[in-house]
């Protein structure tokens, strides 16, 4: 058998959530256990008609298109993929919008045999919106929200997931995902298993804890430095590729380092978030048609 090349390694660890390095190059990892443990709840208010809710993936499949899956290589949006919790669609269909604002405007087609899904994907609003109806009331800690998107780095052609931030404390209404169609007459097709929800804890008073400055980077010497020789190391890596047709790339963020080769106190590589399950004491979830 021929050597595993190093390069193509360290990529598919990254893709698959792990660290693309060997253990003597990564940094201590920020403690996921430190302070109390908190709840994610979700309760089943309505039949599942098929929907998954599962942990977010590293994974994206146009990020595995890309010759030695490149995208890979760039942490901060490997990291976004994993973010949340995902809702998977619960069946395949098509949609296509008019352009106009009545309800009747937007029609949604679905499969053979997957008609019965209708409820579950409906225009509700009109003006080209289309609405999911989940199964689930969300309940989350004290002060502590749910941040409603679609899936990070996750499209579909002609569709635009719509974010809302919802007060999960306390709400006792189900919350709806929706999608704003963008061209009139122009079908749009969504497919079963397809990420159409990211739900993202966050806490409501986070944002407003903070107090924006702009400061002179002139004052902080030792940043600065470690600012030019990042750019420089950046400069000479990009100038080597043009001359060589090399595809190397810089390591230092993704080890956990500085260019200057100092290490982070702490670094991350991935997330790792705990699947939904039954409480105890209480009976299995309820089954989806999918698992039966």
């Amino acid at each position: 058998m021929g050597e595993t090349d190093p390069q193509s390694a360290a990529d598919a660890a990254q893709a698959e959530g792990r660290c693309p390095f060997g253990a003597d190059e990564q940094r201590p990892v920020r403690s996921a256990a430190s302070g109390p443990r908190l709840e994610l709840i979700a309760y089943q208010v309505d039949p599942n008609p098929g929907y998954v809710l599962e942990p977010a993936p590293p994974k994206r499949d146009w990020m595995d298109t890309f010759q030695n899956r490149f995208p890979y290589r760039c942490l901060p949006l490997a990291m976004a993929n994993q973010g949340g919790w995902l809702i998977r669609c619960p069946a395949t269909f098509q949609v296509t919008w008019n352009g106009k604002r009545m309800l009747e405007d937007l029609k949604v087609k679905f499969a053979p045999g997957e008609e019965d899904m209708a409820r579950a994907a409906r225009s509700h609003f009109g003006y080209g919106i289309l609405t999911f109806g989940f199964p689930w009331l969300f309940r989350t800690p004290d002060r502590v929200g749910l941040w409603v998107h679609g899936a990070s780095n996750f499209q579909i052609e002609n569709a635009y997931p719509l974010e809302g931030l919802v007060e999960t404390d306390w709400n006792s209404a189900p919350f709806t995902m929706n999608w704003r169609i963008l061209r009139r007459n122009a079908p749009v097709f969504f497919r079963k298993g397809d990420p159409i929800c990211m739900i993202t804890p966050f806490p409501l008073d986070f944002l407003e804890r903070f107090d924006p400055v702009y400061r002179d980077i002139e004052g902080e010497p030792e940043l600065k430095a470690r600012v030019e020789v990042a750019a420089k190391s950046r400069r000479e890596i990009i100038m080597h590729n043009i001359k060589t047709g090399a595809g190397d790339w810089e390591r230092n963020y993704m080890r956990g380092q500085h260019a200057t080769g100092e290490k982070a106190p702490e670094h991350r590589t991935n997330f790792k978030l705990k699947p939904f399950t039954p409480a105890p004491g209480d009976a299995e979830a309820p089954k989806t048609p999918s698992d039966e």
